[in-house]
């Protein structure tokens, strides 16, 4: 991760901006995977072999300001939505985030 964020980095102009969004700690989706899927505290692997992560507002801040960026904006964006087939409510949780290059 830190190493495609400084290619982000070194491609984007003086105040650009980049938008992250991704999953975040205790996304519905982290909270399904087993047990034996778990690779590390917020890396699970699925069952087709790719990897899911769930990222804290920490990690983010720290991949991102370590790279040269400056923090715009960053916080959690929690949605509930009913699958009014099953009526199931769903928790999603993401992480955005907007992130400068310095001019």
């Amino acid at each position: 991760m830190p190493t495609s964020i400084r290619n982000c980095f070194s491609v984007l102009k003086p105040g650009g901006l980049v938008l992250f969004r991704d999953y975040g700690l205790y996304d519905m989706t982290m909270l399904r995977f087993k047990p034996d899927q778990r690779l590390g505290f917020r890396e699970y692997m699925r069952s087709d072999g790719t990897r899911s992560y769930f990222f804290s507002l920490d990690t983010v801040r720290s991949l991102f300001v370590g790279a040269g960026f400056t923090e715009v904006e960053l916080e959690y964006c929690c949605v509930k939505s009913l699958n009014r087939r099953n009526g199931k409510n769903m928790e999603r949780v993401w992480v955005h985030g907007k992130f400068r290059k310095p001019i």
